[in-house]
């Protein structure tokens, strides 16, 4: 009896091992090491209080969609935080913990996009990238106050940012996938 049940838990055992081995749908097989000289970007959209009182979340998840969409379609090698799927938050997030979570990721660089509604304005977008020591490299900036519907506002805000990323792509900061983080980069 007492082999029996040791031949069934190792069976167990070994199934378990083979697989962890193996590669889910949409993962990469290997070894994590392999892609480590890979730079990559973390992004974290921010909602400003301002937003959260004037707009809508809808309005804000479209924004954020529309970034990381954007930013995947230009193939720009974005880090992703494997732990909670961490990239954005609608309330105050202190730089500190995007940072940490930047870490996690692996990430060279931060792309923190905030989301605003000035008094003003039916939107204004901000895009600041710093390194991994909290230095701000850039930052663009895109806003719509004409038009007669905050749809217009986002349409025109974020066709505006990504005049302004296109000019970012490829270098500091934005890395595209399959190429190696610049001499320049690393310190």
């Amino acid at each position: 009896m007492k082999t029996k049940a040791l031949i069934q838990g190792l069976t167990v055992l070994s199934s378990l091992t083979l697989f962890s081995t193996l590669a889910l749908p949409g993962q990469e097989q290997g070894r994590p090491e392999a892609n480590s000289g890979q730079a990559k970007v973390y992004v974290f959209v921010q909602r400003t209080e301002a937003h959260v009182k004037r707009s809508n979340s809808e309005v804000f998840e479209k924004a954020m969609k529309d970034v990381f969409d954007y930013l995947k379609a230009r193939h720009v090698a974005i880090a992703v935080d494997e732990f909670g799927g961490r990239n954005h938050a609608e309330s105050p997030t202190p730089m500190a913990t995007v940072f940490n979570i930047a870490r996690d990721a692996k990430a060279s660089s931060v792309l923190y996009v905030v989301v605003d509604r000035p008094a003003m304005k039916w939107l204004k977008m901000t895009a600041r990238c710093y390194d991994m020591n909290e230095k701000q490299l850039w930052q663009v900036e895109a806003s719509s106050g004409g038009g007669l519907s905050g749809a217009h506002g986002l349409e025109v805000t974020t066709k505006k940012l990504h005049e302004e990323l296109d000019k970012r792509i490829g270098k500091e900061g934005l890395p595209i996938l399959g190429a190696s983080e610049p001499a320049a980069q690393k310190q």
